[in-house]
């Protein structure tokens, strides 16, 4: 709880909050910027303290440089990508957020805090490009699902991976952090290993207890062009994925 004094000027209501199992709403750093949350949705303690406090996808395994190109797939409402960009200042972060929600905090954080440095993008990724719909997941603002993948209609663009390097403007991508809830099977089913080659590193949470098979299959994908270390989560059925190209040194 001492952590979140030292990181962010409303640390002791955050722990006030955390003790009497209250969500919260807002966080604010020291330098006065503020990322806000849906209000009485659940969420952003458990964002805060994997992605902020724990850097749960990056301690050990990466750090922003210069030029980097840095896509968060399944970005909320901006915890990642605004702390990776205050790392450094002159990578570049693309945001992408399916729930219309999220998705509305997310624009508004990052137009507070680091607009020059995160493109945010309302996208879901899946197995091609088309249109889903987005189920919500309850009380928090984490467990939004996407629902089908069409090639015509209303709904949510979605794009498979081979679309994200188009989108970022760049031949490869750097860091590829996902949070997608299950959709990462139907998206790394779907892409040749000559797209998957063109990710430097990739971190992501898995969620077999969604699509039961997850990891396995995306182990298969990218043994042949990624180093990989799998964590466990105290949760059955879930945990992080992180994979670095062969050819990258740690």
């Amino acid at each position: 709880m001492g952590s979140l004094m030292l990181h962010f000027r409303n640390g002791a209501t955050l722990v006030r909050r955390m003790r009497a199992a209250q969500p919260w709403d807002e966080v604010v750093l020291w330098d006065g910027a503020r990322i806000s949350h849906p209000p009485g949705r659940g969420g952003l303690s458990e964002a805060v303290a994997e992605l902020w406090l724990e850097r749960t996808y990056t301690r050990g395994f990466y750090r922003p440089r210069d030029g980097d190109v840095i896509v968060d797939a399944g970005a909320n409402v901006g915890i990642f990508a605004i702390q990776i960009a205050r790392q450094n200042r002159n990578c570049r972060v693309i945001a992408l957020e399916p729930f219309a929600e999220n998705f509305q905090y997310l624009k508004a954080n990052v137009g507070r805090t680091c607009p020059d440095a995160v493109t945010c993008y309302e996208v879901a990724l899946g197995a091609g490009f088309g249109k889903g719909q987005m189920q919500s997941g309850g009380t928090r603002s984490l467990d939004h699902t996407l629902l089908g993948n069409s090639g015509e209609g209303d709904g949510i663009p979605v794009m498979p991976l081979s679309g994200l390097f188009d989108l970022a403007g760049a031949a490869e991508i750097d860091f590829l952090k996902l949070d997608i809830e299950g959709s990462e099977h139907d998206a790394f089913a779907a892409a040749s290993p000559d797209v998957v080659r063109r990710f430097r590193r990739i971190a992501m949470e898995y969620h077999d207890l969604i699509v039961p098979g997850t990891l396995d299959l995306v182990r298969g994908v990218l043994a042949s062009s990624h180093d990989i270390i799998v964590r466990p989560s105290t949760m059955k059925g879930c945990g992080i994925l992180l994979a670095r190209r062969h050819d990258i040194k740690q």
